[in-house]
């Protein structure tokens, strides 16, 4: 009797782990995009129009269900419209990011059936006038909650709009794009407001266990790698920039509720929208203290000692020698001795 109670349990306690694993799986989400005019046809730079749709549909029933668009730098949003209109779907939230591209956010899905649903999200955008000639838009349908992100579907196939020119040429209107200017003074600027990163970022500071693992110099910046207090963007981006061990230009996170720091250590990658948060770009890593003391003294002393020394001994010595002896004495004595003895003796004796 125990026996088989036991089994029971056992079985019972099986069953609902198979049905605690099927609640969390993820819902099927399929996405597929469609623009106008196509991408053979074209838009006109500068007066031109074109319609982004996306068709989102899912087999499941799933809750709070986001959608996000990515336009691309040269295109200006003029209205968004979702279908069909439930009073459940808001106003979609529109976030312009340094580069010049634009995210729609479409939040707080529900599918309540237990076949799914569909939506169907629309983006009437302007071509700018110096647009580049090829326009890729992406999305991608995501659950969320407060700190991480998950079932993840991205739109299978990117949209593309490419964009035609009038007569006169383009480059007689459209500057190239000037290489962005580095301030010193500014090293890392606000790239989206209202986002945070959808994977790869990690709340600083790190355990020590996290640092050891990291690859790179562990020793080095042991005291940098100990910042105590981040409760400033300022902290954050010093913080991130030693710790972090990835080349700039790099992202961080800041909470703006909590005063929280996040450091990207690998691809976060793409944004999702979030009030709380904003991303910010670092353009100059910042450098550990102690880089400037090893330059100030070898270069003082080398160059004054063995300057000035060899210059005046072999100078004088060896001109003024050899000129005075050897020249007077060869000249006086040969010429007197052979002339006058063999002339005087001949003469006298017949």
């Amino acid at each position: 009797m125990r026996l088989s109670l036991s089994s029971l349990y056992l079985s019972l306690l099986g069953l609902a782990l198979i049905l605690t694993a099927t609640a969390q799986q993820c819902p099927t989400v399929l996405l597929s995009g469609k623009t106008r005019p196509n991408s053979k046809r074209g838009v006109l730079a500068g007066k031109g129009k074109a319609t982004i749709t996306v068709r989102l549909r899912t087999k499941d029933p799933v809750d709070d269900l986001a959608f996000k668009m990515d336009l691309p730098s040269g295109l200006s949003v003029l209205r968004t419209v979702a279908r069909p209109a439930s009073k459940r779907i808001a106003s979609p939230e529109i976030v312009q990011n340094l580069d010049g591209s634009t995210a729609i956010f479409w939040l707080g899905m529900d599918f309540t059936k237990s076949k799914g649903g569909k939506r169907v999200f629309r983006a009437k955008v302007v071509v700018d006038e110096c647009a580049p000639e090829m326009l890729v838009i992406t999305g991608l349908a995501y659950l969320a909650n407060a700190t991480a992100t998950f079932c993840e579907t991205p739109l299978a196939s990117p949209e593309v709009l490419r964009v035609r020119y009038g007569k006169s040429k383009r480059s007689v209107t459209c500057a190239p794009t000037p290489a962005p200017t580095v301030n010193p003074t500014q090293p890392f600027v606000l790239f989206g407001e209202g986002q945070r990163f959808s994977q790869g970022g990690v709340l600083a500071p790190f355990s020590e266990r996290r640092l050891s693992m990291h690859p790179g110099p562990s020793k080095t910046h042991v005291a940098n790698r100990q910042l105590q207090a981040i409760g400033t963007t300022e902290a954050c981006y010093e913080y991130c920039s030693l710790n972090a061990n990835v080349s700039s230009p790099f992202f961080f996170n800041w909470n703006r509720v909590t005063s929280e720091c996040f450091c990207c250590l690998s691809t976060c990658t793409p944004f999702i929208f979030d009030p709380a948060y904003d991303v910010y770009e670092v353009i100059i890593p910042a450098t550990p203290v102690p880089t400037a003391v090893p330059s100030a003294q070898p270069s003082g002393s080398p160059p004054g000692t063995p300057t000035a020394a060899p210059t005046a001994t072999p100078t004088a010595t060896p001109t003024a020698s050899p000129t005075a002896s050897p020249t007077a004495s060869p000249t006086a004595t040969p010429t007197a001795s052979p002339t006058a003895t063999p002339t005087a003796t001949p003469t006298a004796n017949p």
